[in-house]
Formats: C-alpha cells, structure tokens, sequence
C-alpha cells in the first residue's frame, strides 16, 4: 500500500502506461477521459477498475483537485476482493463510487453508439452496428442503488465485486466504439476533403504553396524527411521478385496442422474456428460472437504455432507453406485470397535475412531466443523470464526444483516469447485491438502485400536517415577503464542499434517493446512493426526513434526521470508542458497551441515529444522552423545535430545560433578532457586503444 498526492490538473496514468496496480481515491476526485468522453470518478473511485492488469490503460487519469489516492498491487480479478477484505470501513464509499461509474459509463456509451450510427447514415455504407449493453444489468444496477448508501460489508461486497464485472465489460465497449468512432469521423473528414479538393483544387494548390509554415501531422512530416516514392533501385521491390512455381495451397491449412503435431482435440478446434471466421460476411464484425469468435481463433493460433515453431528446430528443409505461416500468418487461401496467397509464396521463397542482423521476422526472433543467442523479452507485467519464473513460484505455481531447471530450458523460453512477446506484439501492431485476428487476411492489409512489404533495407535506410540527423539517438555510455595505461574512468559512447521485429501481420503501429534487456545498458532495443505496414516504413521508424529517446532517459534517469532539478531530456520536456501557462517566453498563441497540442495528445508529455522530435528531424535540420523556443532548446540539448548540420544552421538560423555556440563549448571541453587522456596514455608508453579511438570519431560527428 503506497500514498500518493496528486495535484490539480496533473496526469495519474496516459494511455501509454501498463496497469499494474489499483488506486482508491481518498481525498479529491478524478476524471477518465478518452477522446471526447469525460468520466466523473469522486472520492472512493478505484482508478483502474475499468482496465484489465497489464493491458494499457483505456483512459487517461487526471485529477479534478488536489487528491490523494492509495495504490495496491492488481494482478487479477481478485485483487479487488483483498482490497475490500483489507479496508472494510471504506467499503460503502467504494460501492456508492462504482454505482456512480456505472450509471456514467452506460449512459456515454449508449451515446457513442448514436453518434457512430449518425455517421454511418452519413456516410451511406449501410453498416450495421451491433453492440449489447446487457442493459437487465443496468436496470438491476439501478435497482439496487436505491438501497445505497449501505454500511452491510457483505452487501457492498457483493455490489462492488459484481459492479467490477460489469464496469469492465461497459469500458471494453466503450474503448472499441471510440475507435470505430474516429475511423468513421476520418471517412467523413476524407470524403469531404475529396469534394472540396475537385471543386476547388486550384485555391487548394496556391493556399498550400502561400504557406510553408502550416501545421502539418507526423505522417508529412516524415514524408519531407525521408522522400517520398520508395526506393530508388526497382531491384529492391517487394514486387519485383523472382517468380517460381506457384504452388497449390487448397489445403494449407491440413497441412500446417500436421506438421505442429498439436492434438487432434486442438486440431479439430483450429478447424471450426476458422471455418466459423471464414463464414463471417464482416470479419472486422464488433458483436460478442464475433469477438468472442476472434479471441477463441487466436489462443489455438499460438498453441499451433508453438508446436510448428518446435518441429521446425529439427527441420533442414522447411516446407514453403510453413514458412509463410511462421512469417506471415497465413493460413488459408480462402482467407488471405488466391491471387495473395500467389504473392505470399514468392515472398516467402525470396526472403532474405538481414546481414546485419537487426531486422528479424517473428520466426527468426524467436529462433535467437531458442538457440540461447539473446534472452526472452519483458512479459506484458513488465517482468523479466527470471523474475516471472520467482513470481510463478511465490503463487505456489512452481516448485523451487522447476524454477532452475525453467531458467535454463530454452524450449520454455521460446514458449515464453510466443506467449508473451509475439502475441501481445502481434496484436499492438495490428493497432484496430478490437478487430485483431493473428492469421492472414485479405482485409488485414490495406495495400497489395508486394507493395506494402517492410524490408530490412527499407528499415535500415530509414533508421540511417535518423542517425545522419541526430547521430547519438541509439548511443549508450558504457564505462572503460585499464589501469595499466593510467585509465580509471572513461565514458565511451558506444553506438547500439535496435532489433526490430516484423510481426507476421498487417497493420498500423509500431511499438518500442523494451529499450534495453535486463539491467545491461549496452544490450540492444526491441522494437516490433507489423509485416505489412499501412503507412511507409520510415513514418514508423522515426517516431520508434523518438519513443526510443525518451525511454532511455527514463530509463538512465531512474527515479528522477521527471525530476526538473536533475536536467534530463524527460524532466525539462514535462516541466515545460506542466508550467508552459506562466512561460514568459511563449506567447498566448503558442500557450493555446500547445494546450491543443496535449489535448491531442491526451496529456502524455512523451506523445508531444515524439511529435516534436519528429518536426525537429524533418523540419528544423533543414533550416525550416517549426517548434517553439523552449521545445527547441529542450530538444537541441539533448538531440544535437551532426555536425554538417549544425555547420549549416550556424550561419543561416538565428534561432539555433546561440544554442550551437553553447554547444560547441561544451564540446570543446569533452575533446580537450580525452586529449588528457590520450597524453597520459602517450606518456605511459601504450598505444591508444580502439574505445578511446572510438570515443574521439563520435566527438567529431
């Protein structure tokens, strides 16, 4: 149990955070927003109650007031029990707070339902929409609110408890119509911007050529950073590979659950769901069959896969229908198309793995885990495979005896990573949650898959794009030392690229898994992008960059992160988004537009960062000003330029002048230190070793 005071207006939890614990409001209230729903949650409202442990928060957490909350630890439905068990005495206050909820979250529901019908009437698709609010719970609910306030502990448990059930159930709707929400409001935003675009191009041309200042959205901004096209060598094209022999593929899906040897019960489940999902008229269907239908489909999928995945140790020769299950998902040909299919088998037969080894498909990813190369990525609870292992044993799970024998058994390993990583990743990189079904699709990708296909030379040219800029993003400093030559302490930064994962899917989001592995700083970053992304790749890749920056600060900075009085990227970022209302350097006009700026980011300082970091890469490296000064100098401190640039901007930026001069003195002071070094190393008669050498090159970039 922790104590913690919240001042008015700032942020408990973001959507980007993980729920890992349970917070009873003691003192103030709160408010849970999620686009443009707004929850009430008075004193005796456990923040958390509507999110499952572990998944990210579906809403944003911000304090009406000055409030104080109490967090316990949530693992499963039944921490909520333990809660109340353990604080009897705020039981009634906990019961009249989940009622108020309740009453809250059916009636924006219901509301968000009629708005997403109005916009499909609007837009003429003559979608149905098809959601059960169970409201016999809802009236049973009111029922027995008239019977609040109640000092019965056995009653108000039952009402909490059974209360909790339903809350969960009423914010899984919720968070899935929102979603369906913004997708309909973008149709209407596209189909009206098509009208106004052929009635009035012409206007359209000379106001965008008249303002070369006007906001744009990360996806341009990558677009001006990056080119737009592709690549240059009509060779690299995914649709340009050598064509062989299409094979028949009627019976794939036979032929994919032999060679997993997972039993004929799970087998013959397999088999119907995916008959079911193939029946489906809609496969993105939101009703509680087809969810329910989807999420069935996917549990077996991973209990497929594990057992393919383990045969395929063994496998010299590995059938090509295999390797476009393990690399893409693919299943069936009445699911993915045949003219797909077609085109999934060239992939497949072609692909090539990347040389340098950072870009790996799912298959290869987990293989490196398998063959003991790197260890099993975080679990969804941000646990390390040892420490889930010591949690596993702590529940009575396991015994001592099997916890050792676990942390060296590379088979559970790669289980755990399938489990874990590939699945959850799988399904955040999809980015439409509700619609998710890990097997290939023709409705899972937006673009042809030969279009579409990410590259490991895509990914490394948009990933030197990024290091050209800011040459220290993935740069850690690791400690060397060598008395002998009279070095005691010396940090050396050292350049450590990502991994990144493409998940065997299509879809719209990339996602920084982890920034570092264990309590190592000098181990690489886990990323993941699905196969198939909508977007082009380095839109991806640039934001993964800036999400990756931030992390590793946090991560660096420990405790302090946000810590104004320890300057780091992340404590002066969240300052400055915290006080920027009595700035005396931004002017109303930039207060209000970095009001809308965190209203758009539902006041997460690292989605703002991410936002300008992008803009700083495509826009203010060339000369073009986008940011404002105290982003500007925020981020120049932290993210220098290479030293072209900064050459550049020296002598045709004012604003980035004095900043650069800043800059070069300090720098200046770090060439003249390890030029001491080097003298002493000179005087001990050794030679200069390579991370010194190293050390020297980096502080000329």
């Amino acid at each position: 149990m922790a104590k913690q005071t919240i001042e008015s207006k700032d942020i408990l939890h973001a959507t980007n955070e993980r729920v890992r614990e349970l917070e009873i409001v003691i003192k103030g209230s709160f408010i849970a927003t999620s686009g443009d729903v707004i929850i009430d949650l008075p004193y005796g409202s456990m923040i958390g109650l509507m999110e499952h442990p572990g998944e990210l928060y579906r809403f944003d957490y911000e304090a009406k007031e000055d409030s104080i909350t109490v967090s316990y630890p949530y693992k499963n439905p039944g921490s909520v029990q333990a809660i109340i068990k353990a604080n009897p005495q705020i039981a009634p206050y906990i019961t009249t707070a989940i009622y108020s909820c309740i009453q809250e979250l059916f009636e924006k529901t219901a509301q968000v339902i009629q708005a997403c019908r109005d916009l499909i009437d609007v837009l003429g698709t003559g979608e149905k929409l098809s959601y059960d609010l169970q409201v016999w719970k809802y009236e049973f609910f009111r029922s027995l609110g008239n019977m609040l306030p109640s000092k019965d502990v056995a009653f108000c448990t039952g009402f909490i408890l059974s209360g909790y059930e339903y809350t969960q159930y009423l914010s899984f709707i919720l968070s899935e119509l929102l979603e369906k929400k913004s997708e309909y409001e973008l149709q209407k935003q596209t189909k009206t911007d098509e009208a106004e675009t052929e009635s009035d191009l012409g206007k359209e041309a000379d106001a965008a050529e008249g303002d070369p200042e006007a906001d744009v959205d990360d996806s341009e901004a990558v677009s001006e950073l990056m080119g737009s096209g592709g690549s240059a060598d009509d060779e690299d094209k995914p649709d340009e590979v050598e064509r062989g022999e299409a094979k028949d593929m009627s019976d794939a899906l036979e032929r994919i659950l032999e060679y997993s040897g997972v039993s004929e019960e799970k087998a013959e489940k397999f088999r119907t769901y995916i008959a079911d999902f193939i029946a489906l008229p809609d496969k993105t269907d939101t009703s509680d069959k087809a969810r329910l239908l989807r999420r069935q489909l996917s549990e077996v999928f991973y209990d497929v896969y594990e057992g393919a995945f383990m045969r395929s140790i063994t496998d010299r020769d590995m059938p090509l229908v295999m390797k476009m299950f393990f690399y893409f998902g693919f299943v069936s040909e009445e699911l993915a198309g045949k003219k797909n299919t077609g085109v999934l088998q060239r992939l497949a037969r072609n692909y090539e793995p990347d040389p340098e080894g950072n870009v790996l498909t799912a298959y290869e990813w987990i293989r490196l885990i398998y063959d003991g190369k790197v260890e099993p990525s975080k679990n969804e609870f941000d646990m390390e495979y040892p420490k889930y292992l010591k949690q596993r044993y702590d529940d009575g799970e396991i015994k001592q005896a099997d916890m050792k024998r676990l942390l060296d058994d590379q088979r559970e390993k790669a289980s755990f990573e399938i489990r874990n990583f590939m699945k959850n990743g799988s399904r955040m990189t999809f980015g439409r949650i509700s619609s998710f079904v890990p097997v290939f699709t023709e409705e899972s990708v937006m673009k042809p898959p030969a279009e579409s296909m990410a590259t490991w030379k895509d990914i490394h040219e948009a990933l030197n794009t990024v290091r050209r800029i800011d040459f220290s993003c993935f740069t850690r400093q690791i400690v060397f030392s060598n008395q002998q030559i009279g070095v005691t302490r010396e940090f050396i930064d050292t350049e450590i690229l990502p991994y990144i994962v493409l998940m065997p899917n299509g879809g719209s989001r990339a996602a920084l898994w982890q920034e570092i592995s264990g309590a190592h700083r000098d181990t690489p970053g886990r990323m993941m992008m699905p196969f198939f992304p909508e977007k082009e790749v380095s839109n991806y890749v640039i934001k993964l960059a800036g999400e990756f920056r931030w992390e590793m600060c946090r991560r660096e900075q420990g405790v302090h992160w946000n810590d104004v009085t320890v300057p780091s990227l992340t404590s002066m970022f969240c300052d400055y988004l915290q006080f920027y209302r009595k700035n005396h350097d931004l002017s109303p006009d930039l207060r209000e537009k970095i009001k809308a700026q965190l209203q758009s980011a539902r006041n997460s300082s690292k989605a703002v960062f991410v936002s300008d970091y992008i803009n700083y890469l495509a826009y203010e490296s060339s000369g073009s000003l986008r940011l404002n000064k105290v982003s500007r100098d925020i981020i120049f401190r932290f993210c220098p330029f290479a030293a072209d640039i900064r050459q550049k901007l020296a002598a045709t930026s004012p604003a980035y002048q004095k900043l650069i001069e800043r800059y070069e003195i300090k720098l200046a002071q770090r060439k003249h230190l390890m030029e001491i070094v080097c003298t002493k190393i000179d005087k001990a008669g050794a030679p200069v070793p390579e991370e010194i050498k190293r050390q020297q090159q980096f502080l000329e970039k």
